[in-house]
């Protein structure tokens, strides 16, 4: 980093710990060097941002389907749902802007 983006950095740092968005972890114990725990308005601001989020992301979007089912099932279902005999993620790489998509069949 740049001498100006540390200053920074170590500004925007100072500012969280002195406002309750974060402190040190394990501050008792001399703490963790970079390691951070959420204070009372930092959990406040994460709880903010993940409903923003979810409600901007998949509330607003009805072709998103709101499932929250376990990952482990019973090996049944696995096989009903043709995970166990054909299931496949496919997944296009490109090289030149390094994103993957998913193809979408039209």
């Amino acid at each position: 980093m740049s001498k100006s983006t540390d200053e920074l950095f170590k500004n925007v740092i100072s500012h969280a710990k002195e406002y309750g968005f974060v402190f040190p972890s394990s501050e008792i114990y001399d703490g963790l060097s970079a390691v951070y725990d959420y204070g009372q308005n930092g959990v406040e601001l994460k709880n903010n941002i993940k409903t923003y989020w979810w409600k901007s992301m998949v509330q607003m979007h009805r072709e998103y389907c709101r499932d929250c089912s376990a990952i482990f099932m019973h090996p049944k279902i696995w096989k009903a749902s043709g995970h166990v005999d054909g299931f496949s993620d496919p997944m296009i790489d490109n090289k030149d802007s390094n994103n993957a998509t998913v193809p979408t069949s039209s």
